[in-house]
Formats: C-alpha cells, structure tokens, sequence
C-alpha cells in the first residue's frame, strides 16, 4: 500500500492490524505521532467550516455561476497544511534518530557512544543525538540485543517497561502484551509498572498473559536469533507463531485452542517448511501453504 494512502487511513483511524503494523515501519513513523501528539494540545480557534462554505455556495449562486463542491478538498487541504506546519516546527527543532526493520529484516546501529544495537524483524529503536551525552535514553518497539559501552546510565524505554543499564549485554522483546529480557552479562535493572527486578548475568524476566517471573535463561552467550533462527521456552504458541510470521512475512491461521499451549524449540529463519515443522510436529499439527498464508491445523 502507498505511503499516502496508509497516512490518510491513520488519520481516519482506519488501519487494520497489518496496515497498523507497516505503517509503524515507516521510517517517519515516530515523527507523524509527535506530530499527532502536538496537533493534539493546539487550540484551534472555532471555525465552521460548513456555514462559511454554504455562504459561498450563496454568494456564488447569485452570480449564476457553476459551483463544485470544495468541502472535501478544502478539508483534506486544512488538516494537510496544519500537519505539515507542525512537522516543519518539530523537524527543525528535533534530532531525534530512528532505524526500524522490515519483514524478515534485522539491521546492526552503532549508538554515539559506541554501543551497538542489533534490531530483529519488524523493530524500531529511536533517540536523541543532541542529548546523548547528558542521557542514554533509546525507545525500542519489537525486539533488540544491546552491547552497551560503559558510562553513564543507559535505559531502553518500552511500552511494557524500561531496562536500566551502565555497561552489559541483554536482549529486549516487546511485543503487545509480551515482554521478555534476558541478561548475558552484568546485571540490568527491569521496571515495569507491577515490579522492580534486578537481573544478573543468565537471568530472565518475563511478563505476559500467561508467565510473569524470573527464571534463569540457556547458557549461551546471545539471543539465538542474531544466528538466524529462534529458540523458545515454555512460551505461547501464539507468540511463536508471530515471530515466524515477521520472519517469513506471511500469515498463520491456528485455532486459539493450540495458540495458548506452551511451545519449546527452535525454528530456523532459512527454510520456512523447515520452520514449520519445527513448531507443528510438538503438537501433532499439519500445516498447508497458498501464496503466503499457512493453516496450522490437527487432522
């Protein structure tokens, strides 16, 4: 779908999940939400767009001249120049860097202070270049694995919670309702808005529906993923799945019977009949392929 087409439905509030989902992926994606966020607290003087255009329609006729109705455009013109007005003041008073991946994707940045951040399909980290120095602050939407250089405190703000760091390696999943950070040396601080928890390394935290807790991670060194292929614990099929979808960019059907079962494996990112196998057999499932849909289903 056009990039304009996608904006105009967000306006609307329009997107289904998917459009929702490659609209995020935009590279302007966190610029047009500080814009929607300041249209958002203007005071917009009243004006009724309606009566001001039936008096012109009046006016007009009594010339006896051929109207065209402007209300649509004149509408689609006033909220295009309010939105570029306010993304003009914010691009020039922001420096806000943003990297995002797209399906199937995963992306290595190097942070000013020489951190690296290495994103998984279908993530995004932003953050401030200008106010590096003062404050390490990343915004991270999907998954990341993150070396941080030593100094001073380093936080990756999600929507489920906030990793707080001084120099280490962990790795960070947010994804809807589900959080998971792993620990692979030093320790890191998790806050989210029930607990507080301190990991050290080859710890784990986890909040979701279904698990919230500690536990202690596998023994390896970094997230299996950075290796081409995804390893789970115990974790809802559902959020398997999701991952094999943003990795194969395609959709999977399952009944939400099997979507709750706890799943624990590994499923590569080179072969998706391979993949697949890997999540269906544990629970005695078939699958079936058209084009980019797959059907997860027990004969």
């Amino acid at each position: 779908m056009e990039k304009e087409q996608l904006i105009r439905k967000w306006l609307d509030n329009e997107l289904s999940e998917s459009e929702l989902q490659a609209f995020k992926n935009l590279e302007e994606y966190h610029q047009y939400t500080r814009i929607s966020d300041t249209v958002k607290h203007l005071e917009i003087p009243t004006y009724h767009v309606d009566k001001q255009l039936e008096a012109l329609h009046t006016r007009v006729n009594a010339k006896k001249s051929k109207v065209i109705s402007l209300k649509p455009f004149l509408r689609i013109a006033a909220v295009f120049l309010l939105f570029l007005g306010v993304y003009y003041a914010l691009s020039v008073r922001s420096t806000g860097t943003n990297h995002n991946t797209q399906f199937a994707q995963k992306e290595t940045i190097t942070l000013p202070d020489n951190s690296t951040v290495m994103l998984n399909a279908m993530s995004s980290i932003s953050y401030d270049e200008d106010t590096w120095q003062a404050q390490r602050n990343v915004s991270l939407e999907g998954e990341a694995y993150f070396k941080v250089a030593k100094g001073t405190t380093f936080n990756v703000k999600t929507t489920n919670g906030t990793v707080t760091v001084l120099g280490t390696q962990f790795n960070i999943k947010n994804r809807n309702e589900y959080f998971d950070v792993v620990c692979y040396e030093g320790s890191v601080k998790v806050t989210t808005a029930a607990q507080e928890v301190i990991l050290k390394a080859g710890d784990r935290f986890r909040e979701s529906v279904l698990i919230t807790g500690t536990t202690t991670a596998s023994t390896i060194k970094s997230p299996s993923w950075t290796h081409n292929e995804s390893s789970f614990e115990k974790t809802p099929l559902r959020e398997v799945i999701a991952e094999l979808e943003r990795q194969y960019q395609v959709h999977v059907d399952v009944d939400e019977v099997f979507a709750q079962e706890l799943y624990t494996g590994t499923f590569t990112h080179d072969n998706i009949d391979i993949a697949l196998k890997s999540i269906s057999l544990p629970f005695n499932l078939t699958y079936t392929k058209e084009e980019n849909k797959v059907t997860l289903a027990r004969d």
